[in-house]
């Protein structure tokens, strides 16, 4: 599972669906990889049994256990149980289906191989001579319609972030109920939508973002400007005039929030700084984001600013 683990983020089974009912794209998953684990080989006679059931060991059979149907659809009977999505929509636990040009075939869809999403990562019974695998095709779709599952359930938290997700507390944490699926996120993460805030991955940890460092997050450029974070939110220290807030790192900087203060972000040399002259416990928390100053940068915080520029590098003024 190491190579779909470097890619999703999978973490153990999702909650376990019932026979022709909502199924979760983890359980979907989990599914498969028995078979690949297994090294099933093809056959469209017969039936492979294991903890999954048994169904038929081809291309059709092995989707159809992976969907948890009540029995081993034939490819042409999929197209009855699939609605049609764009290929820029297909996620983990979708299908690739054709029945055309002498074709008859269906994968089901693992991630994108590419940055560009032209070359799938598929599972899939190939036919006589293979075993279940997971495999890449380089040359792209082939004439293959993307397809979804009518029973798929694209709310269901999976992999790390569902372990995360569940973890906290799951619908009963800060971050309420899903509203969305896991999508991709720039730079090659993943990420899933709650009702109070989000759960970040990137291989191979996941950390929820919420209330106003959320907020700030997205209002400066998301990960494209800070990176991935790389702690949970977790209580601060006291500042000197008492003020009490809540932090978070990312890999490109840390986030600082009190009620009388604001979130502010702290990084580069400055945070360098800050780390060095006892953080908020000693400098209080952030009142601004880094400012210009003449020809270098200044941030003010509660009790101290501090600057930098590039002759001088950084210096601490009291308040």
């Amino acid at each position: 599972m190491a190579a779909v683990a470097a890619g999703l983020g999978l973490a153990g089974p999702a909650s376990a669906s019932t026979t022709d009912g909502s199924i979760g794209r983890g359980e979907v998953l989990d599914r498969s990889q028995s078979w690949i684990d297994s090294q099933v080989p093809y056959s469209n006679t017969g039936c492979y049994s294991n903890q999954y059931g048994c169904y038929r060991p081809d291309c059709s059979g092995f989707v159809s256990m992976a969907w948890n149907l009540s029995s081993g659809l034939t490819t042409w009977d999929l197209w009855n149980v699939t609605t049609d999505i764009g290929a820029a929509d297909l996620q983990p636990g979708d299908a690739l289906l054709r029945d055309s040009g002498g074709t008859d075939h269906v994968a089901l869809f693992v991630r994108w191989a590419d940055g560009a999403h032209t070359q799938p990562v598929v599972r899939e019974e190939i036919d006589y001579g293979y075993v279940a695998e997971e495999d890449t095709w380089t040359n792209g779709l082939r004439g293959f319609s993307p397809r979804r599952y009518n029973q798929l359930d694209d709310l269901i938290p999976y992999g790390t972030i569902g372990a995360k997700y569940a973890a906290m507390g799951g619908a009963g944490s800060v971050l309420g109920s899903p509203i969305t699926g896991e999508r991709d996120s720039s730079l090659g993460g993943r990420f899933q939508q709650f009702q109070n805030g989000i759960i970040l991955w990137h291989p191979d940890e996941a950390h929820p973002v919420y209330g106003d460092i959320l907020s700030t997050f997205w209002a400066t450029d998301a990960e494209r400007h800070w990176g991935f974070p790389t702690t949970d939110e977790a209580d601060a220290a006291q500042a000197p005039n008492g003020t009490r807030g809540r932090y978070q790192f990312f890999e490109h900087g840390l986030f600082l929030w009190s009620a009388a203060t604001g979130t502010h972000e702290v990084h580069d040399a400055i945070y360098d700084a800050f780390a060095a002259n006892g953080r908020e416990a000693a400098l209080g928390y952030p009142t601004t984001d880094e400012v210009d100053e003449n020809g270098g940068k200044a941030q003010h915080f509660q009790n101290a600013t501090i600057h930098w520029n590039p002759t001088q590098g950084t210096w601490i003024t009291t308040n």
